[in-house]
């Protein structure tokens, strides 16, 4: 393909979640020419069979061939290289510890290929995309199965000498608590309270003392962060402070973060994030109340532009600029 044919070439997307895919084609305005959503398989090879499958039929929706894309991006809920080797994974699962998601895919579709975790790519996505344009020092943090966040700083994108800066869900927020967190094993670290596993205790404990809450009629077969969220738009008592209170640890973990990095802007995505204010104004008012010097109480904690769109964003953001992350030695 020409140089000319790359520089206005579409890019393909990939957000390989713990409970969702997302694969799109997007052009190099920003223009969303196609996605596609599917359920995140249990293991490595039928979740990549299925995206190597969507990628086709997305090809094919909007007559685009797959080889003659600028490249492929893609943002995975695991520490990758930027060769696509898996170093480890909170969320899913060991089967995908060193697993070699860039050999797999080169091997069934050939194509120039960049790789990251699911918190500097959609950090990427808002910083050319989104809500973090114009903005030369922000922090997106995403709320969803776990808590992560990605640094751009000094207008590019920032991973810290170990290459995995941003882990503020693992920020210890309650040093003597009880929970146990599903993606670290540590004890009272802000996932416990703020993330999807998080939500869905403070729910359970909030129903126990509220049984007839909006909730249980809601989601009687199983509770879901939108549920609960619904509920409390809806007026109930059980299910806001169920978001009070997530908000408020999220603020103490968002406090922690200004303060250590002094950004301008804190952008929040992810699912528990569509929550928008239920969560965010509780967060905002423990910022405004706790960072310190009084300067960091002014930083802007805004909801993602592009919803649950950041991270193929983002992917897609790594082909055009050529952004490699966490690369590995030899290359």
């Amino acid at each position: 393909m020409s140089a000319r044919a790359i520089e206005t070439a579409p890019a393909i997307a990939l957000d390989i979640g713990a409970t969702a895919i997302k694969i799109a084609a997007i052009s190099r305005q920003g223009e969303l020419l196609a996605v596609r959503r599917i359920a995140t398989p249990s293991s490595p090879e039928p979740t990549i069979a299925a995206a190597l499958d969507e990628i086709h039929g997305l090809a094919n929706e909007v007559d685009l061939d797959p080889a003659s894309v600028a490249g492929i991006g893609c943002s995975i809920a695991a520490f990758v290289t930027d060769r696509g080797r898996i170093v480890a994974t909170a969320h899913l699962g060991e089967a995908w510890v060193a697993y070699e998601l860039g050999d797999r895919l080169s091997a069934s579709l050939p194509a120039n290929y960049y790789f990251a975790l699911d918190a500097p790519a959609p950090t990427l996505g808002e910083a050319y995309f989104g809500a973090g344009q114009g903005c030369r020092d922000f922090a997106y943090v995403t709320v969803s199965t776990g808590v992560g966040a990605g640094l751009f700083l000094n207008g590019a994108i920032y991973t810290g000498g170990l290459g995995w800066a941003g882990g503020v869900g693992h920020v210890i927020v309650d040093p003597e608590g009880e929970r146990v967190c599903a993606g670290c094993g540590n004890r009272g670290c802000l996932e416990t309270y703020a993330a999807t596993q998080g939500i869905l205790a403070l729910a359970r404990e909030s129903i126990e003392r509220h049984p007839e809450s909006l909730m249980v009629r809601i989601a009687p077969a199983e509770l879901t962060p939108r549920a609960i969220g619904d509920a409390a738009l809806r007026g109930d008592v059980a299910a806001r402070c169920v978001f009070e209170t997530a908000g408020r640890y999220l603020g103490l973990g968002l406090t922690n973060l200004v303060d250590i990095t002094s950004v301008q802007r804190i952008v929040i995505g992810g699912g528990v994030a569509l929550a928008g204010d239920l969560l965010l104004e509780p967060a905002r008012e423990v910022v405004r109340q706790r960072a310190f010097p009084p300067d960091h109480r002014k930083v802007e904690i805004v909801p993602a532009a592009l919803g649950d769109l950041s991270g193929v964003y983002g992917a897609a953001a790594m082909v055009f600029n050529d952004i490699r992350i966490n690369i590995e030695s030899g290359n």
